[in-house]
């Protein structure tokens, strides 16, 4: 099963800069579509240290030494170019801009990186018990449709002899009405198995709609723990060789790197999670258009297209819609054989 898409993830919304070379192949392995000027940073970074465990340096770290090494008194000519900051860049400038201190900045940091760890987790179960209920409702309609394609195939075949009767003169009022009737009962089946189809392509597509909705979920796990790393390392940084006197800062800033690293952690269990759960619901999607097609072959009775929308429960209505609009159907289609057995015309199935 191929499960390297994850269309959910919009790369506009992740600060590329603030993430290690190791960050960025992993959104890379994972289909995530790396700007070039960063895939190519990290590839070029791992091969430098060797893929060492301890790289720590993020590409704006990176960046910001070559430039200064180059040349210390220029400016930076990119800042016109600069993306919009994150919620967390954003909060962490505020809280700069207010007087916060580097330890009041770690709490609250350490606070946000906490929650979103849960919540990323939960996030990560609940798309888990989608892709089970996914399964499982092909499961219950691949059930449904071997039986209603069996007896339609039956009773196809019940129909074709009936009419070859009356092509042939042999059968009587009694043939034409079993002719009918099998036929009734053929766009019965029809519109009872498209009934189903659609009622699983809805439910295929409200789980679209849930699993795509945790991506802001996940990138603001990512963004938060990022920023509650460089929070706490300032932190951390400023102890410095007063270690007996910053006992204190030192326990803050380790416990916000800590719940940085976890919070991002969780964020891409998750986005796995995500990708696969998407693979499977697409697959299962294309297995249900199959079924379309298979139920209309044996009965003639045609599938109805269902929209493609987010979480909307609306579309349920589609399932109701289909009774009426299959009864016209079938209607028109005895009054064109009974007209047809009427003129003595050849009659095709």
């Amino acid at each position: 099963m191929d499960v390297s898409r994850i269309e959910a993830i919009s790369p506009k919304k992740i600060d590329w800069r603030k993430l290690t070379a190791k960050d960025i192949i992993k959104f890379e392995n994972q289909g995530v579509e790396v700007p070039s000027q960063y895939l190519q940073w990290a590839r070029e970074f791992i091969q430098q240290v060797n893929s060492s465990d301890n790289d720590e340096t993020t590409y704006e770290m990176a960046t910001s030494q070559t430039q200064s090494a180059a040349n210390p008194t220029a400016e930076d000519s990119e800042t016109a170019e600069e993306p919009e900051k994150t919620l967390a860049q954003q909060k962490r400038e505020d809280m700069q801009n207010s007087g916060v201190s580097l330890r009041g900045q770690a709490r609250s940091f350490t606070k946000d990186s906490k929650t979103l760890s849960k919540e990323v987790e939960q996030s990560g179960a609940m798309i888990e018990n989608i892709k089970t209920k996914s399964e499982n409702e092909l499961d219950t309609l691949e059930t449904h449709m071997v039986e209603i394609l069996s007896k339609a195939e039956g009773t196809k075949q019940e129909l074709k002899t009936e009419i070859e009767n009356v092509n042939s003169s042999k059968g009587d009022n009694s043939t034409i009405e079993k002719v009918n009737k099998l036929n009734q009962q053929l766009k019965q089946m029809g519109t009872k198995g498209q009934a189903q189809v659609v009622n699983a392509e809805v439910d295929f597509n409200l789980y679209d709609g849930i699993i795509n909705n945790q991506t802001d979920l996940i990138l603001n796990a990512i963004d938060f723990g990022s920023e509650t790393i460089g929070v706490g390392n300032d932190l951390l940084s400023t102890v410095g060789n007063n270690f007996l006197f910053g006992i204190v800062d030192y326990i803050i800033g380790k416990v916000a790197v800590h719940s940085g690293e976890k919070a991002i952690e969780s964020a891409q269990s998750t986005m796995g999670i995500q990708a696969e759960t998407i693979a499977v619901n697409e697959e299962n999607q294309s297995e249900v258009s199959g079924y379309k097609s298979d139920v209309e072959d044996k009965t003639q009775v045609e599938g109805i297209a269902v929209k493609k929308t987010s979480n909307d429960p609306e579309e349920s209505e589609n399932s109701a819609a289909i009774t009426e609009t299959e009864k016209a159907a079938t209607a028109n289609l005895e009054q064109i054989l009974q007209a047809k057995i009427r003129k003595g015309q050849e009659i095709n199935t």
